[in-house]
């Protein structure tokens, strides 16, 4: 295996508020832990990767006022330090400190969110890029992307964790159907905003010339795949390719914060392309080391967000709500959890059997006296009562004729600056 210093990285980032809103609650930070330096405004960093390795972070943040732009630098923050204060690891450890800091940062996120009423309800998606050797890995929650330029393919290695997204998957939507969807807006996972997230690992084994794009939905909502592909071939230029992609994203109205972090990988410790490396989404395990112990989680099951708790809207005035909504359930999930683990069901869980057994009981004798007077009703005259049925009343008040509430539209503000590069606003 070639050594990591064979393994050449130029990077540049840039966030820029858009045209809509008034807030930039995106973030991204970019840094070689060898050396701990980041990118300038002014030119892409330059480095060989070493034994600690290096880290891409695009978070977008949510909640409202400034709350979102907290949110996401907490991220950020929290999980380079983590990831820093590890030192050098192997892929798996490594893959594995990457996947704790998140969930870190999610406890972190969700404590301040609770514990202080002006951000109650904030939370980010993050998409976190780190690598120490020649595989790319990938831990994500919510809708920013990671794309793959090789040679003149443009390829998605993320999965959206967003309603869109499943309906995609499931074939009831295509991609460009998508960019239309009323509900685009609606993820299901965000750091924060439930006590507990489910981080989705993936892997990207590079080769030479590859140019890996991370960016928030600012960027990939409004401008197409297609647009991307272009820029990004037509632009060798980091930098300007990242002023051109966050100028093609005004261009389409700019109706939300963009971030855009561009890294292109070079060198001997990287294996030439060929025809047979498509990228495309690969899930990757690092497993559990019995030295770096970290506690059991469910595999992640999108039928569980929704059933037991609420998606996560991308709206500044629903978060709040959303951050209440999912609380519950998350204890009720720890609750059960310890209970499996000692082997023996809790004094409350046992009284409740008692008491159900109890009801299921009353219920059946009370279904076999019913039974018996339907029987008996044919020798006797019909007295039933001949007023509307209570069927037709059964849907007043029901909570599936509720309308849904929807986000109230930001005022369009032109931005009358931007940050480039550096991270932290």
């Amino acid at each position: 295996m070639e050594s990591p210093s064979e393994i050449k990285i130029t990077v540049y980032g840039k966030t820029d508020v858009g045209l809509m809103r008034e807030h930039n609650e995106d973030n991204f930070l970019v840094v070689d832990f060898a050396t701990a330096q980041r990118p300038s405004t002014e030119a892409p960093l330059d480095f060989s990767l070493g034994e600690k390795g290096a880290l891409f972070l695009v978070c977008d943040g949510m909640g409202g006022a400034a709350a979102g732009e907290v949110a996401s630098t907490m991220a950020v923050e929290s999980i380079s330090s983590a990831v820093d204060k590890a030192g050098p690891l192997t892929r798996e450890r490594f893959a594995r400190r990457l996947r704790r800091a998140i969930e870190d940062a999610n406890q972190t996120i969700f404590a301040q969110s609770r514990d202080n009423q002006s951000e109650r309800g904030m939370g980010t998606t993050c998409t976190a890029v780190g690598l120490v050797d020649a595989t790319l890995l990938v831990g994500q929650i919510g809708d920013s992307r990671c794309y793959v330029l090789r040679g003149d393919s443009l390829s998605q290695a993320t999965k959206d964790q967003s309603l869109a997204w499943q309906l995609i998957e499931a074939g009831a939507m295509t991609l460009e159907e998508a960019k239309g969807f009323e509900h685009a807006n609606i993820i299901l996972q965000a750091l924060g905003v439930q006590e507990k997230v489910e981080v989705v690992l993936s892997q990207v084994p590079l080769r030479r010339g590859d140019v890996i794009l991370v960016c928030s939905d600012g960027l990939h909502g409004p401008v197409s795949d297609d647009e991307i592909k272009s820029i990004l071939l037509e632009e060798p230029d980091l930098r300007k390719a990242c002023d051109r992609l966050v100028a093609c994203a005004n261009e389409h109205e700019g109706p939300d914060n963009i971030t855009v972090v561009l890294a292109r990988f070079d060198g001997p410790g990287l294996p030439e392309p060929d025809a047979e490396n498509e990228v495309t989404f690969l899930a990757y395990d690092p497993g559990q080391d019995p030295e770096d112990p970290e506690p059991e989680k469910p595999p992640l099951s999108t039928e569980k967000v929704t059933e037991e708790g609420t998606p996560v809207e991308e709206s500044r005035s629903t978060s709040s709500e959303l951050a209440a909504a999912n609380k519950p359930a998350a204890d009720t999930s720890t609750a059960a959890s310890s209970a499996a683990t000692t082997g023996s069901p809790a004094p409350a869980v046992s009284e409740a059997r008692s008491l159900l057994a109890f009801v299921l009981v009353t219920l059946l004798a009370a279904l076999a006296g019913a039974l018996f007077l339907v029987s008996q009703r044919g020798t006797m005259p019909d007295r039933s009562f001949e007023g509307p049925s209570l069927a037709a009343h059964s849907r007043v008040g029901s909570p599936l004729n509720a309308s849904p509430s929807t986000a109230h539209p930001q005022t369009r503000v032109a931005p009358e600056h931007s940050a480039d590069a550096g991270g932290q606003h």
